[in-house]
């Protein structure tokens, strides 16, 4: 039995292929925890537009798990259910310091092997002509893409049903005790295999009133928002200075996201909603035709050296595997995720390139 903590997209990710691979899983999650990141994520499958000089094992990482999405793509049922589109990105210049910014973006992104295309004022409207009169230029990056991270969630949810797994709301779970073969929190004792920890921003807490171990993580709170837009239809994913929006098929607007470290809290304070719709304001025409549908709050996994943290928790046991820190790409690399803790469950073993992201790094 593979017990899973947490029922986000990672842990509802790895339960899924675990399944498929006939192993017998069990998922716990607490509906009392609010603001999982998941719940307010966009879905953007952007490697190249997330990349930064130097994360190079992320980006490789982050490329990996974008090629298993492309293959996803080529299944148009899945890929419909879960809105998963190729429909690449915008990278949109509001004057000229965005412009320099665009340009200089181009050449980091040759440096890591990829053409994008600079566009012109005139190209960047015939591309989205819905977009501000005050767009001077864009950045075009083809498979640049993305998922409605509910619809997938929801997926998720009812396969791992159908496949007979189990996904438990349970209590908060804050300590975790493991004797042998057994695992027991709250008032449950289980028999288990293996144990992943996927809660997210939770996930360090937990390892820290079990095992007295403490990654160098932090929660980063995110705001995002819904809009009502029927009469809006955007070709691509659009990235302006501070926001990014992505365009669903039912008429919605999803925009993201503000980043500000305030440990756990969940609210929504009127300086982050200004924040957004400002620079909704200076980025999209006629707001008056838009409407709010819904604000989201996450809280982000965040690791201080950028990576995620996976891999088997060796001071304690190779059988307690962790999986969480994914920052704000754990839609992206879900996939990737997932199959590098199955390969490690099923062959007890991880590909050498995987092993930059184990907890040993910390020497803990």
């Amino acid at each position: 039995m593979i017990i899973i903590l947490g029922a986000g997209i990672i842990g509802l990710s790895i339960g899924y292929d675990l399944l498929k691979k006939g192993k017998k899983v069990k998922i716990f999650d607490s509906s009392a925890i609010k603001a999982k990141s998941t719940n307010a994520s966009i879905g953007m499958l952007a490697p190249l537009i997330e990349a930064k000089p130097l994360e190079k094992e992320l980006f490789k990482l982050m490329t990996a798990s974008k090629l298993i999405w492309e293959k996803l793509q080529q299944n148009k049922n899945f890929s419909q259910a879960i809105g998963l589109k190729n429909n690449s990105s915008l990278m949109v210049a509001l004057n000229k310091d965005d412009e320099e910014k665009l340009k200089f973006k181009k050449k980091f992104f040759e440096t890591l092997g990829y053409n994008s295309v600079f566009l012109s004022k005139n190209e960047t409207l015939r591309r989205e002509p819905l977009l501000n009169s005050n767009v001077t230029a864009s950045l075009f990056c083809n498979k640049q893409d993305q998922v409605n991270p509910i619809l997938y969630r929801d997926f998720l949810l009812k396969e791992i049903l159908k496949m007979k797994g189990k996904i438990i709301n349970e209590k908060i779970i804050k300590k975790i005790t493991v004797k042998k073969n057994k695992i027991f929190f709250n008032d449950k004792s289980l028999n288990f295999d293996k144990v992943i920890i996927s809660c997210g921003a939770w996930s360090n807490e937990i390892i820290y009133n079990s095992f007295g171990i403490k990654f160098p993580t932090r929660p980063l709170k995110g705001i995002s928002l819904t809009l009502k837009a029927p009469l809006i239809k955007f070709n691509h994913n659009l990235w302006f200075r501070n926001i990014y929006i992505a365009q669903r098929d039912n008429g919605i607007l999803a925009v993201g996201a503000t980043e500000e470290e305030k440990g756990f809290d969940n609210s929504v304070r009127m300086d982050e909603l200004f924040f957004l719709i400002n620079s909704l304001w200076e980025s999209l025409p006629k707001l008056e035709d838009i409407s709010l549908n819904e604000i989201k709050v996450g809280l982000r996994p965040a690791v201080f050296d950028g990576n995620p943290i996976i891999g088997p928790l060796e001071e304690v046991s190779q059988d307690i595997i962790c999986n969480f820190g994914h920052y704000r790409n754990g839609i992206l690399l879900a996939p990737i995720s997932s199959q590098i803790i199955s390969q490690y469950i099923i062959e007890e073993n991880i590909a050498k390139e995987y092993n930059f992201f184990s907890p040993k790094r910390f020497n803990l």
